[in-house]
Formats: structure tokens, C-alpha cells, sequence
């Protein structure tokens, strides 16, 4: 590994080369309207079982974890499980297989999850409005969105700071790319199957 990280930022431009297909998602979303009502939030939550299960295997990924401490603790996946249940609702049919393995290269995988991570960022917003609006919260609904709120800054500003540290060959460096490009477009699929 031979090229490390220059005077911008490889996070900021791992930011930048992803801007069009981020604006995409989160438009896409908000135009679902997804906390109406209690049908539409279980739409949203939805989409959001389909991609963290698809992405599951980030949290065991074996090279991950030597530069990641926290890796396995960063999972969400049991808390959104839990708000099917609070919701008296069966968890969603996986029907896909995964993309995600544990043997999917180290720089692709540091890809998908750059975009993982970085969605719980807005979710501390998006957590406000299920609050707001349908009255659900960490206790009972709202465990994916609205909790745990503590740390989750800190968390991202870590994973920002090894990805930026990391010294990565330019293959890696362009499947870094490729890989979070990959992730938004994932999710944008699943997206299109929640809301057809």
C-alpha cells in the first residue's frame, strides 16, 4: 500500500465523487413522505431492513476489523428488528441475495460502509420527525432512528479520521469509490422495490 491521503481529504472526496447519487436517495425518500402515518414509516423501515441486511457481513468483514475497533458494535440491525416487533409486524422477505461478504475486498467493503455509517448521521434528523410526527421514540418504534443518539457523532468523525489515515494503492483508492457509488445505488434498488 503505497498512496496515502492528501491535501483533500480522502473522506471529503469520497464525499464528492458521491454527491449525485446521494442527492438521489435522499430525495427519493423524502418524496415518500415516510412518517405520514404508521404505514408509511413501515415502508421506510422497510427499505431499511432490505439494506442492512444486504450489508450485514461489513460487521464480521475480517480486514475491516483490524482498522476498525467497533466494527461489530456499530451494527444496527437488532435495533431496527426490534421496531418490527414494537410494531407487531413480521420482518420483511429478503429477496436478494447479498452483495456484501466476508471475503469482498478490503477496499470495496471500506466503500459500502462509508455509506452505512453515514447514514446514521441523518437519521438523528430523520429521528426528530418520527417523534414529531408519530410519536415514536428509542423506548418503543423509533429504536433505529432515535437511539442511541449518544456517541453516534463521535463514531462517525473515528471512521472519517481511519479512512483517512489508511495508506491505500490507487486500485484501492478506486474501489473505495466504486464501492460507495455501489452502496447508494444498492439502496436506490431497494428503493425502487419498496416503492414501486
Amino acid at each position: 500500500m503505497t498512496i496515502t491521503a492528501s491535501q483533500v481529504s480522502r473522506a471529503h472526496n469520497l464525499k464528492i465523487t458521491t454527491a449525485d447519487v446521494h442527492d438521489n436517495v435522499d430525495k427519493s425518500i423524502m418524496a415518500q413522505d415516510p412518517f405520514a402515518n404508521t404505514k408509511s414509516y413501515l415502508a421506510f423501515l422497510t427499505l431499511q431492513y432490505y439494506f442492512l441486511k444486504d450489508v450485514s457481513a461489513l460487521y464480521t468483514h475480517p480486514e475491516l476489523k483490524k482498522y476498525i475497533d467497533d466494527l461489530s458494535s456499530r451494527q444496527r440491525l437488532a435495533m431496527l428488528e426490534q421496531d418490527f416487533a414494537d410494531l407487531s409486524t413480521p420482518l420483511p422477505q429478503i429477496y436478494l441475495v447479498p452483495c456484501i461478504n466476508n471475503n469482498t475486498d478490503f477496499a470495496t467493503a471500506l466503500g459500502w460502509l462509508y455509506v452505512v455509517e453515514g447514514s446514521k448521521v441523518g437519521a438523528a434528523m430523520l429521528g426528530k420527525q418520527v417523534q414529531a410526527k408519530l410519536n415514536y421514540n428509542a423506548e418503543h418504534g423509533g429504536r433505529y432512528l432515535t437511539g442511541p443518539g449518544a456517541g453516534r457523532g463521535s463514531a462517525w468523525r473515528n471512521l472519517i479520521q481511519a479512512i483517512d489515515n489508511m495508506e491505500l494503492t490507487q486500485t484501492q483508492e478506486t474501489a473505495l469509490i466504486e464501492g460507495a457509488r455501489q452502496a447508494f445505488s444498492r439502496f436506490q434498488n431497494f428503493l425502487t422495490h419498496v416503492y414501486p
